[in-house]
């Protein structure tokens, strides 16, 4: 696509307003996309488990440390549900702290780490109670998607608007006798469209006057003959 404007100058503003009203069209198709894409559910890298009860004297878990997680099983009662690798651990003061995991794998596909209810390391000391419900992190910032999506239609939105309006012979061509055409348009003066605005309200009013004496005068009309009650 060779850069430039066919015949500039020429059918201006009927392009300029083309490419805006274009213009509108891409914005509107990007905010719509950026809301369908925030409503999908990104797959989840890591969780955020906030735990309590670690027992005193017991340190955390360090990182790369593999932990098990416990979680009601239904019938089967409370038992392994998955494994997962800590990737970091922030102390929340006392026996409290928030642990984030990672590759987590799950033994059962009924099953995933928001049910989990306790994280203890295999054959180790460290086992604590999960506080509130694990959150999933997930592997890619939905924003940053959202971005790249809208940024995309955006761009080529764009190039295609120059490109139809400001490139393209045939577009181009069609856009320059459009304007050649509205100039031979016999615009109203002001006086004419104040004055044609004037007789329009006035004749509806006029009508309408008309039309309510008519109901008048036959309501009347067949109230008194007993066609209608009073």
């Amino acid at each position: 696509m060779a850069f430039g404007v066919y015949k500039p100058g020429q059918g201006y503003w009927v392009r300029v307003m083309s490419a805006a009203m274009a213009g509108m069209i891409v914005l509107a198709a990007s905010a719509w996309l950026w809301a369908q894409v925030g409503a999908i559910d990104f797959p989840y890298g890591s969780y955020r488990v906030g735990i309590a009860g670690v027992p005193q004297g017991v340190s955390a878990p360090a990182p790369g440390t593999k932990v098990e997680l416990i979680g009601d099983r239904g019938n089967a009662g409370s038992g392994v549900i998955g494994t997962a690798e800590v990737a970091a651990y922030e102390t929340g003061g006392g026996p409290s702290g928030t642990l984030t995991i990672k590759n987590v794998k799950i033994t059962d596909a009924k099953y995933d780490a928001s049910v989990a209810k306790t994280v203890q390391v295999p054959g180790g000391p460290f086992t604590a109670a999960v506080s509130g419900r694990p959150g999933g992190i997930p592997i890619v910032e939905p924003v940053y998607v959202q971005a790249g999506a809208v940024g995309a239609v955006m761009l080529l939105g764009a190039v295609l608007v120059y490109w139809l309006v400001g490139v393209r012979p045939g577009t181009a061509e069609f856009l320059i006798a459009t304007d050649g055409e509205m100039k031979k348009v016999n615009w109203s003066s002001w006086k004419d469209i104040r004055g044609s605005t004037l007789v329009v309200i006035s004749a509806s009013f006029l009508i309408a006057a008309g039309l309510f004496g008519v109901d008048f005068v036959f309501s009347a009309f067949f109230k008194l003959i007993g066609v209608l009650q009073q």
